[in-house]
């Protein structure tokens, strides 16, 4: 048992590891990334030296290592199946005045497979609700050559929904602004207040959610689905992201 125990822990760090660094190569370098890699780093040598560990709590060598390690791992653990339970209810009506898609990275002026993932789903709601106004969030960030928003109209329009149904908030570089600015280019359209959803990854949905209320919007939302290859950093990016949201409250 021991042995299988040791292998887990080599395993796993290998395979956080691994996706670090595919997610940086086929991406970009992000906060989540290099977690990501550090855990997989810790977990590897945590596995090579287990039976070191386990020998030492006698002499209390090595012991700040495990119970660290132990109570981290299943804190994050807990958040992730919070957040991935969570973000897979959906709460849209399709009958909103409008729906925001949250942006996120880019590759060049093309948009990444968790963003074309948030878009499909943008078009499935514009479908089923073909009054609803379309609100693509996201400035441009390091390394990208036009904005997340205007990378995002032009995935919606070449999918088949209209451009006059469109509207564009490509200032912001996070998601509260996400919500903030495109409230303010909704109300003015609208003249008055409106009943929106946004529209994010099964993973941010919860953080998004609360970063709403703080932005004054209550609103439902639908989730997209998250690439299997960017389940490990997204999530370890998520668990830092909300621990800065309860430290910050954004």
């Amino acid at each position: 048992m021991e042995r299988f125990t040791r292998i887990v822990w080599i395993l796993l760090g290998a395979v956080l590891i691994l996706d670090a660094l595919i997610v940086s190569i086929t991406f970009s370098i992000n906060s989540g990334v290099v977690a990501t890699f550090g855990i997989g780093v810790l977990y590897l040598f945590y596995g090579l030296c287990r039976d070191r560990v386990r020998a030492s709590r006698r002499k209390g060598l090595l012991q700040w290592m495990r119970i660290p390690i132990l109570i981290g791992s299943g804190l994050m653990l807990l958040l992730f199946a919070f957040i991935a339970v969570l973000g897979r209810v959906d709460t849209v009506s399709h009958q909103e005045d409008a729906v925001i898609v949250l942006g996120t990275a880019l590759n060049g002026e093309e948009v990444t497979p968790p963003l074309r993932s948030r878009l499909d789903v943008a078009v499935e709601y514009s479908t089923a609700n073909p009054d609803a106004v379309i609100a693509v969030a996201g400035g441009q960030g390091p390394g990208d050559s036009i904005t997340e928003a205007l990378a995002m109209e032009r995935y919606l329009v070449s999918r088949g929904v209209a451009e006059d149904r469109i509207m564009r908030e490509d200032r912001s570089t996070s998601t509260y602004e996400n919500f903030v600015f495109a409230k303010r280019l909704l109300h003015a359209h609208f003249d008055a207040d409106c009943t929106t959803a946004f529209i994010t990854n099964d993973y941010h949905v919860y953080r998004a959610g609360e970063i709403a209320e703080v932005a004054g919007i209550a609103s439902t939302h639908a989730h997209a689905d998250t690439p299997w290859y960017g389940i490990p950093v997204d999530y370890v990016r998520e668990f830092l992201a909300i621990t800065k949201f309860v430290l910050t409250g954004r």
